[in-house]
Parts: C-alpha cells; sequence; structure tokens
C-alpha cells in the first residue's frame, strides 16, 4: 500500500512591527519564542515559522540553530541560499513534520511489515478514540514499618495539567490514585556490590503480574495506563534497577511497553526508629519520572533526526507545541488506515459469507465512516490538522462499531459449511422413515399398475 504524500506551502515575508518589538526585549532565544507566541500571530496546528537572525546579535541562534518550545525555528541568516533553503528544509522534513515518523505510523496501521524491531511503536499505545485511563498507585508492602503518604491529586495538578490539556480536545484521559499495601513484588532481589539490593533487567519482566490483580485496571473497557511507586521492603532496603551493562538506572525505574511505569522509591528507616515512620512522598522527581514515561507510552517519542540543531526542552509543558501537532498527525494517519482497513475487512467478510444481512444501522454507520475520511483527507489537504484528527477519529470509532455489531457476530460463528453438521443429527432420524415409506409406496403403485395391465 502506497504512503503518505506531503506536500509543503510557504511563503516568504518581513516583520512585523510587534515582532521586532519582542526581538528587541529578548535576552534569550527561549524568551523570544514565547514572546512570539504571545503575540498570536501564528497559533494554528500544523503552521510554523522560521526566524532568520543576524550573525551577532543578542539572540543569536549560532550555526546549529534553535527548535522553539511552540512552532517557530530559529536560524542564523546566511547570504548561502542553498545552504539556508536545505537547513530549513530539514528541519521541515525531520522535525516538524517528522515524514519518517508518519510513515512509519501509517505503514504500522495497515500492517505492513518492519524491516525491524520498531521499540518505539511497540512501546506506546495505539489510538484510542474513546481515550486512556492512567492510575497512579503507591504500593507499600510494609505499612506497619512505613507509613507513606503522597499528595497525588496536586501533583497530577502542578506536573500532568499542561498536558492534559494540550490533549483535552483530541483524546479523554482520566486520572485516579490508590493506595496498595501488603502487597509485595513476588521476585527476591539480589545483594549488589555495595551493601543494598539489586533488581536485574531479567527480573523485570516478573515484577508486574504479581501486583497487576489487585491493580483494579480491568474494572474499565478503555486502555489503563499503570504508574507504580514502590516502596521496597525494610530488609530489601535501599533497592536499586539495573541496566544489562550492570550499571544502576539513575531514574530507579523502568518502563513496561503499552502497560505503564515502575519508580523503586527507597525510605531510609533508622535502626531504632519508632515504627511506623511516617513518610510524606517528594512528588516532584516521582512525577518528572512518571511524565517522561507517560510521554513514551502515549507516542511523544524523542526523533532521531540526526540533525545538528538544539532543541528547547518541553520543561513544565511536558509537550511542546510541534510535538503535539506530530501526535495528531501521525494518530489521524494511524486512525485512517485502521479505518480503511476495517471497512475493507468488513467487505470482504460480505464476500466471503454470502447469507450475512446487513441492516440499516450497519449501513448507516459505514456511510458515516466512509464520510469522515472523505472530511479528512480533505482538512489534512488544506493544513487543517486539528480537524483532521477529529474526523479521523470519529471515522475509526464508526468503522469499528460496523463491524462490531452484534447482529453480524452472531452469522460469524455460524457459516454454511456447519449448518450441515448442525440440521443432519436433527432431520436424519425423521427422513429415514420417511424416504422409508416413499419407497414402499412406490412399489405398491407400481405393482398394483402391473396387475392391472395383465
Amino acid at each position: 500500500m502506497e504512503g503518505p504524500k506531503v506536500s509543503y506551502r510557504c511563503n516568504v515575508r518581513q516583520y512585523f512591527n510587534e515582532e521586532m518589538l519582542t526581538y528587541k526585549e529578548a535576552t534569550t532565544l527561549s524568551s523570544f519564542d514565547d514572546a512570539l507566541e504571545e503575540l498570536k500571530l501564528l497559533k494554528e496546528n500544523g503552521k510554523y515559522t522560521f526566524v532568520l537572525i543576524p550573525e551577532g546579535e543578542v539572540v543569536d541562534p549560532g550555526d546549529r540553530g534553535y527548535i522553539g518550545r511552540h512552532r517557530s525555528a530559529f536560524l542564523r541568516s546566511s547570504k548561502d541560499l542553498a545552504s539556508l533553503v536545505s537547513k530549513i528544509s530539514g528541519v521541515m522534513r525531520e522535525i516538524f513534520a517528522a515524514e519518517k515518523v508518519i510513515a512509519k505510523a501509517w505503514n504500522t496501521a495497515v500492517g505492513a511489515v518492519h524491516q525491524q524491531a520498531d521499540k518505539d511503536s511497540m512501546r506506546a499505545l495505539q489510538s484510542q478514540p474513546n481515550g486512556y485511563e492512567i492510575t497512579f498507585t503507591l504500593l507499600n508492602p510494609q505499612p506497619s514499618h512505613v507509613r507513606a503518604s503522597w499528595n497525588i491529586q496536586e501533583a497530577t495538578k502542578r506536573y500532568l495539567s499542561p498536558l492534559l490539556s494540550a490533549l483535552h480536545d483530541y483524546t479523554n484521559i482520566k486520572v485516579k490514585s490508590q493506595y496498595l499495601h501488603s502487597t509485595n513484588i513476588g521476585v527476591r532481589p539480589k545483594v549488589d556490590q555495595v551493601g543494598g539490593y539489586a533488581l536485574n533487567i531479567d527480573q523485570l519482566p516478573h515484577i508486574i503480574n504479581p501486583i497487576e490483580a489487585f491493580l483494579g485496571s480491568h474494572v474499565s473497557n478503555n486502555p489503563n495506563l499503570n504508574f507504580i511507586l514502590y516502596i521496597p521492603l525494610r530488609d530489601q532496603s535501599p533497592l536499586f534497577i539495573y541496566n544489562q551493562n550492570g550499571e544502576k538506572v539513575a531514574s530507579n525505574a523502568f518502563l513496561s511497553p503499552r502497560w505503564g511505569g515502575f519508580l523503586v522509591h527507597n525510605v531510609r528507616v533508622e535502626e531504632n526508629a519508632s515504627l511506623p515512620v511516617d513518610v510524606q512522598i517528594d512528588e516532584r522527581p516521582v512525577m518528572q519520572v512518571f511524565a517522561a514515561q507517560l510521554r513514551l507510552l502515549l507516542g511523544v517519542s524523542p526523533l532521531h533526526h540526526g540533525l545538528a540543531v538544539e532543541e528547547a526542552p518541553a520543561g513544565n509543558a511536558v509537550i511542546t507545541d510541534w510535538e503535539l501537532d506530530l501526535w495528531l498527525r501521525s494518530h489521524c494517519l494511524e486512525n485512517l488506515a485502521s479505518s480503511v482497513a476495517t471497512l475493507n475487512s468488513l467487505a470482504q467478510l460480505l464476500e466471503k459469507i454470502g447469507n450475512i444481512v446487513i441492516n440499516d444501522d450497519i449501513g448507516r454507520e459505514v456511510e458515516r465512516a466512509v464520510e469522515q475520511i472523505q472530511i479528512s483527507h480533505t482538512a489534512l489537504s488544506q493544513g487543517q490538522l486539528r480537524d483532521a484528527y477529529l474526523s479521523s477519529r470519529q471515522a475509526k470509532q464508526f468503522s469499528e462499531k460496523a463491524f462490531f455489531d452484534p447482529s453480524l457476530l452472531e452469522l460469524l460463528y455460524f457459516p454454511e459449511d456447519q449448518k450441515f453438521a448442525i440440521y443432519i443429527p436433527l432431520f436424519l432420524p425423521i427422513g429415514i422413515p420417511v424416504v422409508m415409506s416413499v419407497l414402499q409406496s412406490l412399489k405398491y403403485l407400481r405393482k398394483k399398475n402391473k396387475q392391472k395391465m395383465e
């Protein structure tokens, strides 16, 4: 299947007076980027600005260039137009549009076979029209020794609300929290060389299963992402996670693809301390780790472009504006590819099983899906990224609703070749006496006709 085609439209202009005023007042490229965003001259998804700055200025981007947190790139102006155009093209295609990323998203959605393992696509959740659920769990196996508490509601508001607000118009994310006591990870750590305890990389997959049954993530039909803060047992503390090279993991955490994250939080308990020890969790380093893991699980992965350009970190925003555009673009293509594949599967199913009756409700869902696919295509071609994504999300909902309609599922397990296996045991015992009676009647009639002729 042919991949997505990307086209660009560009124009060149002089600066506006408001932009020049902010430029003169800026002391750093970051502050200049934020000031341009406040002007609200360009806030549409999928539209970007390249600002060319002369060499030697206060906010000189240098030879490398600078990618802001919003939708602007800052490059040093040059008389070598060919080199400048090449750099602009590289930033546009490799970072803002990320053609390789969206091509990968399309190929993954249509079922193309990758030449090599793709960690990013295997790690991130697929696009979900109904949204996601996030559960933060404080796992304390020894509440009799450590009485831990955290203000997860305030921490979520402070450190994750920018990300949740950015995605609010495009997906529904519900956040929950819970305490889980007297439940251990079920893995025996090994003693390390410095007197602590170690969890090796081969032990990490066995940590999830013993605790998953207690997390309650099965109560929802939506995908659930679990983020666990684990306080080790007193006789297994301090506990550290080691990577495949035998080195300590700096974050003391690991990520489970499409499931969530796990963070070990060591608590120091003195020998003669009165038990239980009250511990107030410092949420800031914890949420920094969980926010980084959440980015990866939602598909906001670092770009491997190889360009010598500086990128502004997302900071407290968790996700930059151009990363949000990339997320919308790749998930839009994923939704469209999934919708088309679902409708094609439905058509093939109808050709294979001819006795399926399509009722009016299914027909309307198919028509709505096709309509939303066409609307999304049109919006994409016009650069209306937000509208394109919302239409693609509806297309996926309508196509899946049509394919999984209960009236179709009833007939999927009753094909033509199984009718004989069902009906023969019912009618064969009745049919044999009937056939024998018919044969006896025919013999009698023939014999009677023969006697009359004689």
